[in-house]
């Protein structure tokens, strides 16, 4: 009987898989029948926007892929009228749990002694969704399709749920979901899927989003600076080399430094070369979304 636990238990605590965030949402879709002529116009039912206002035209771009990978073109005349609304409105609040030590004086010449004391907290709940309707154009009482997808959190910005609506978006139109559905997506599912276009064969349970999420932003910053080579080779850099830096939250530059700063088999760099690599850096910082912060990046600055 020992001969068969032991593989058993090997493999349960040897082949975890990475602790990840589930993001709620929910989708309500239905289906009367799909378009037999799929050319289409959007109409914007914002009552707030219009087609010229920048937060349609940038969710309008990531929208129209997925649209043409459902066979549907945008042209006019139209068979087919698309109804779409977008924002994020206020779901009312909830109170959230936290606890923090106290200390309670017992007696004057004791160590006080710590008590957990809960304290509550109230949050607005904000609803980001996307809403989207086919309507048969000449004759918009007759629905082809209807799909309404949305996330709960407390962010009141709609582009911080933009893509994984549109990635929930993509799997219901022309679909009927049966009835609303709420649920966790995986983190891990929506990266490789939407962000990295992998197919679902290519896709695997063992990815670990945020170090892939940082190595993106590495890589998007170190082609940048590649492609500032010639700012950087003015301030009088001879050789290639590699600088740690901190960024904020916003993409500015709390501390910057060549490899010496936190190596000291680094060659030190004269204060005024620091100086001016650290000009033409900043501006290329983008703010690092979900990347963890509290530790150094570090990338190479080119000398051509």
């Amino acid at each position: 009987m020992k001969k068969v636990l032991l593989p058993v238990l090997f493999f349960l605590v040897g082949c975890q898989l990475p602790i990840e965030d589930k993001i709620s949402m929910s989708v309500d879709s239905y289906l009367s029948r799909t378009p037999p002529v799929k050319t289409a116009v959007i109409h914007l039912m914002n009552e707030d926007l219009s087609k010229d206002d920048i937060e349609y035209q940038q969710l309008l771009a990531k929208l129209k892929p997925i649209l043409k990978a459902k066979g549907y073109r945008l042209t006019s005349p139209a068979a087919v009228i698309l109804r779409l609304k977008f924002g994020v409105k206020k779901e009312g609040t909830t109170s959230i749990r936290s606890s923090i030590d106290t200390a309670e004086y017992e007696h004057p010449i004791d160590e006080p002694s710590i008590l957990p004391t809960a304290v509550y907290d109230r949050y607005t709940v904000y609803e980001k969704f996307i809403s989207l309707t086919a309507v048969q154009a000449g004759k918009e009482d007759r629905q082809f399709w209807k799909v309404t997808v949305s996330k709960k959190d407390h962010a009141p910005d709609f582009r911080s749920a933009q893509d994984k609506l549109l990635y929930l978006l993509s799997h219901f139109i022309e679909k009927d979901s049966g009835r609303m559905i709420s649920g966790g997506l995986s983190d891990t599912e929506f990266y490789q899927r939407y962000v990295l276009k992998y197919s679902a064969a290519e896709s695997s349970a063992f990815f670990v989003t945020e170090p892939e999420i940082r190595r993106r932003y590495l890589r998007h910053l170190q082609i940048k600076i590649n492609a500032h080579a010639a700012d950087f080779k003015k301030c009088g850099l001879t050789e290639m080399r590699e600088v740690s830096f901190m960024v904020s939250p916003f993409g500015t530059l709390p501390a910057f430094g060549f490899k010496e700063t936190f190596d000291i088999l680094g060659m030190p760099v004269d204060e005024k070369i620091r100086t001016c690599i650290a000009k033409y850096f900043e501006p290329l910082l983008e703010p690092p979304h979900d990347i963890d912060i509290t530790q150094p990046l570090t990338v190479k600055i080119p000398i051509r």
